[in-house]
């Protein structure tokens, strides 16, 4: 996928290893005009991809976001509520 934007265009990705795999539309993938609307849109995106991206016309990652973080403190604080585990324990991989 080329993350390159068009000269003088901010280019937004978003990507869920799953999902976006068997969306006819595939991935997230949509050039702005400014940066300031490639932050909108990934704002208004973030909670359905776990990857958000932003580059510019040069392929530099300008901005990250999505709901992947939020996933991984979630998973953390499920694990940590999971009866029978003592305090600090880690997770067993």
């Amino acid at each position: 996928m080329e993350v390159r934007a068009p000269k003088g265009q901010y280019r937004v990705i978003g990507l869920d290893p799953v999902d976006t795999l068997t969306w006819p539309s595939g991935p997230l993938r949509k050039d702005c005009e400014t940066f300031d609307k490639a932050l909108d849109l990934a704002a208004s995106n973030d909670q359905f991809y776990l990857w958000i991206y932003i580059y510019n016309d040069n392929g530099e990652i300008l901005h990250e976001a999505g709901c992947y973080r939020e996933q991984l403190k979630r998973i953390a604080e499920l694990e940590e509520q999971r009866p029978g585990r003592a305090q600090g324990e880690r997770p067993k991989t």
